[in-house]
């Protein structure tokens, strides 16, 4: 799934399957996405790593997250144990990547296999890594932040595929074994193809995000229906009305769920006297770890730490 350009699709599969999940106990619940490019040069006083929602760091000694709606949660794999968060720098987690840096990818990635590799390499990895404990193992999933982290990278994606309509019908690049991926590759342990999870309004997942293009009108294949239906009835899990927007509210603003995406997530810096820092290289091993790009990690660090020097040059000169 790392490393390779099931990355995108499968998560995006991931994230419908666990709502899914979730509405087998209450039909309305709607997964939001964690805007960390809100806080991300002071992931500290983000209101979502508050008591108030889901908690911040592990208490210490045993790293186990003991505030927020996540407080003295247990986990099962691969061993029992309380849920833990161990921030990177002990207290802090460090710099995220602003929107900027992020944009700047968006900007100037015109394949999927390079925009994959841009964001699974830079501002998807800082959030694991910085967050610790858990959220930087293959089990990260057991902290349902996982969830809301990837439906940020989900509309990250939503929002490149949105700038050139060829994007919502085809991929390329390899997967795991370096063999060639398209829109018909299979997915591991799905069992769907790729082309499947290309599009938010597709079959089965029906939602858009509302500050995004919605994406062209899809009409699937009499085939491809029957299958994903017949799938869902042996799971007993319910469709949902095609017009319900799924994880398209945001959390990330100064009073938690509320508040226009589009502002928050494109916010204007601030002019306070002190210069941002840039996010710190990430871990080579985690990265060799999760089978990514260090040559790639390399190439975003200095992408990320021109873009926060050109923020503070242009704030410096705002104060001047």
């Amino acid at each position: 799934i790392h490393g390779n350009e099931h990355f995108f699709a499968w998560h995006r599969r991931f994230l419908r399957h666990f709502e899914t999940l979730m509405q087998q106990i209450d039909p309305d619940v709607v997964l939001p996405y964690w805007n960390w490019g809100t806080f991300w040069n002071n992931p500290l006083a983000d209101p979502v790593l508050s008591a108030a929602y889901f908690g911040g760091n592990g208490r210490p000694g045993d790293n186990c997250v003991v505030e927020g709606a996540e407080e003295r949660w247990g986990r099962n794999y691969p061993s029992r144990n309380c849920l833990t968060r161990k921030f990177r720098y002990g207290t802090a987690t460090g710099a995220f990547w602003p929107m900027r840096a992020v944009r700047d990818v968006m900007n100037t990635a015109k394949t999927h296999a390079q925009f994959r590799s841009r964001i699974e390499n830079g501002a998807h990895g800082i959030v694991h890594l910085g967050l610790g404990g858990d959220f930087e193992t293959m089990w990260a999933p057991v902290d349902v932040l996982f969830f809301m982290h990837h439906a940020m990278i989900d509309k990250i994606w939503a929002e490149w595929q949105s700038r050139d309509q060829t994007r919502f019908h085809s991929v390329d690049g390899h997967d795991s074994a370096q063999q060639p991926i398209t829109a018909q590759t299979i997915m591991p342990f799905y069992g769907e193809d790729i082309g499947s999870a290309l599009l938010t309004n597709g079959p089965g997942y029906c939602y858009v995000y509302d500050d995004v293009p919605t994406p062209p009108a899809f009409r699937p294949r009499r085939e491809a229906r029957l299958a994903f239906n017949a799938m869902f009835n042996a799971t007993e899990s319910p469709l949902i009305a095609a017009s319900r927007p799924l994880h398209s509210a945001p959390i990330g603003s100064s009073d938690g769920f509320s508040g226009s995406p589009n502002i928050m997530l494109y916010d204007k810096d601030n002019l306070s006297d002190v210069d941002y820092e840039a996010p710190r290289p990430m871990d080579i091993g985690w990265l060799k770890s999760r089978h990514m790009d260090v040559g790639e990690a390399e190439r975003m660090q200095r992408l990320v730490d021109d873009v926060v020097a050109q923020m503070n040059a242009e704030r410096k000169q705002g104060r001047d």
